[in-house]
């Protein structure tokens, strides 16, 4: 079922995939290892606002903090209490109005693995059902809460403020009149990992990826067991800003 479920999503985008391809864009570019976080108590209090129906807007602290995650960085992430498998009856799946069981924790962005130089911090949805990932995915879903994400174009440079030499061009990435970025990633453990989808149209000028950005209505979804039909993101709007 998973495997049916994946290649729907991915036939989906394959007329972009095979375009992308043929603009010389490289599969194996990493993406995707910068965002700006939310600080624990600001990931407490948008975890109330969705338990009580609030439309979410998010004060930053005082003094304000806009901190900035890197692979390796302690980052505050949405969880919720037992998450349905992939493929469990609809009836287990959190509906809209039903309160979900959803609490913070801190855990390590990326995990480690003994064939690899760093950590993996990037999950392709298309993925799921990989022994690296099968586990965590069917039962260990998680949200990273952003104020933005960034990503390096992959052909436009610019000056280096710095050293004025000629480097890759930053992006900064939002979500039109939402305040807060809602993002799947996985966890295991003390470490987690973001998930990534193909891009959408906003996106593929800068890159062939993007992380799943998830609309607020859509988080009872990614903790149910249909989660991966949320692999298709073309309809997320997003605007780019350079960094």
């Amino acid at each position: 079922m998973i495997r049916e479920t994946l290649r729907s999503c991915c036939r989906m985008q394959s007329a972009k995939y095979v375009w992308l391809k043929s603009q010389g864009k490289q599969e194996g570019v990493h993406m995707c290892g910068r965002c700006i976080t939310l600080t624990y108590d600001e990931v407490m209090d948008v975890i109330h606002q969705i338990e009580v129906g609030l439309s979410i807007q998010v004060e930053p602290d005082w003094p304000a903090q806009y901190p900035q995650a890197y692979p390796k960085s302690r980052v505050p992430l949405i969880l919720s209490e037992g998450a349905p498998d992939f493929g469990a009856p609809e009836s287990s799946a959190p509906q809209p109005n039903q309160q979900l069981r959803l609490f913070a924790e801190e855990k390590t962005w990326g995990f480690e693995e003994s064939w690899k130089n760093g950590v993996v911090f990037n999950t392709r949805i298309e993925s799921a059902d990989k022994p690296m990932w099968r586990e965590s995915l069917a039962h260990r879903r998680c949200v990273i809460c952003a104020r933005g994400f960034f990503e390096t174009h992959a052909t436009e440079t610019v000056p280096s403020p710095k050293t004025g030499r000629m480097i890759k061009a930053q992006y900064e990435f939002n979500v039109p009149d939402q305040s807060i970025l809602f993002i799947g990633g996985i966890w295991k453990e003390d470490r987690f990992s973001m998930v990534t989808t193909q891009a959408n149209a906003d996106m593929v000028p800068i890159h062939h990826r993007m992380p799943l950005v998830l609309r607020p209505a859509e988080l009872a979804s990614w903790f149910g067991p249909e989660y991966l039909r949320l692999a298709d993101r073309s309809a997320i709007p997003l605007e780019a800003h350079r960094a």
